[in-house]
């Protein structure tokens, strides 16, 4: 006789059979459902993993550009800056001069024609 009483319930063995035998269907259909639950955290697991390394990608992307336009600033900055040395303004000058008794020139030459 079973320590549990469950003859002295009016409980046969073939009711705890089948209860078990239940238990034990239900016991694999979680066991089985477990599993994909496992296999689906493990893609989202992966999907998440991609979202980091894409972050972390977009992150080092954007600091580089960053980078790159402070230094083109930077770089246009110092040329809009820049002053003329001496020698630059004489060579201007002189060219300026030059170009301007050119045209005088010829201006006076076709006049006198």
């Amino acid at each position: 006789m079973p320590e549990d009483g469950a003859y002295e319930r009016g409980v046969s063995a073939g009711e705890i059979a089948q209860r078990l035998h239940d238990h034990d269907r239900h016991f694999e259909a979680l066991n089985g459902s477990l599993g994909d639950v496992a296999a689906e955290l493990r893609g989202l697991t992966l999907a998440v993993q991609r979202l980091g390394d894409a972050a972390e990608s977009d992150r080092a992307t954007v600091i580089t550009t960053a980078t790159a336009l402070e230094k083109a600033a930077q770089a246009r900055r110092d040329t809009s800056e820049s002053r003329w040395s001496p020698t630059a303004k004489v060579i201007a000058i002189i060219g300026a001069l030059a170009a301007v008794a050119t045209v005088v020139t010829l201006v006076l030459a076709n006049l006198h024609r």
